[in-house]
Order: structure tokens, then sequence, then C-alpha cells
């Protein structure tokens, strides 16, 4: 069974090239061309930035727990109550028996098409 190594396990392989390189100047795009030139690596380029930037945690790819924040809008102190939405079930008032779309259709005046010249 042919098994492909996860992307952590290259970045490891290559590690302590990569970490010389990166001390020496060089930017992650150049290093990771490097690499890829040389068959090193097989990872794409977006998942070798976040191994670079978290090759020591246990779940490099992990999301980060957010801290939870209160929501404040513009001119809001945070003692202030939020106002109350309150939605009515009376129906609209009935005007006309017909169709008011349709009587817009009924007046609206034919178009012509205007061929342009050449």
């Amino acid at each position: 069974m042919n098994l492909k190594p996860t992307c952590k396990s290259q970045y490891l392989a290559v590690h302590s090239e990569a970490k010389q390189l990166l001390d020496q100047g060089y930017t992650k795009k150049t290093v990771f061309d490097y690499f890829v030139a040389q068959e090193k690596i097989t990872m794409s380029y977006k998942a070798w930035v976040k191994i670079v930037d978290n090759y020591d945690q246990k779940s490099p790819f992990s999301r980060k727990k957010k801290t939870s924040t209160a929501r404040k809008t513009i001119g809001q102190s945070s003692g202030s109550k939020k106002g109350k939405f309150s939605h009515s079930n009376d129906p609209y008032p009935i005007e006309n028996t017909t169709d008011s779309i349709m009587e817009e259709k009924e007046n609206e005046k034919p178009f012509n098409l205007i061929k342009k010249h050449q």
C-alpha cells in the first residue's frame, strides 16, 4: 500500500533547510517553489504557508477558537437596551378588486425597435 505523506510530515522532512533559507531572507513563496522543483514536497502553497506558520502545533490546520465579543452598534452604550421589533398581523386594506399590475400593462404604450445605421 502506497501512502501519501501529510503536509506536516512533508514540511518536517525539510524543516531545518526551510528554516535556514527563511532566516537568510528568502520569501516563503521562493522556498516553496524551491522544494516543489526538487520534488521534496507536493502540498499546495496555501498549505505550505499554514504549516510554516504553525508547524509546532499538533493540528496546524485547525481553526482557532474565537473569543466571544459583545456586539455594539454605533451610538449604543453598554448599559442601554436594544429596541424591540413588533409586527402586526392585520391584513392590508383592499382598495380595489381589480389587479393593479394588469391595469398597468394595459396602459403601457407599445415600443418600436430602432435599427442602428451602419
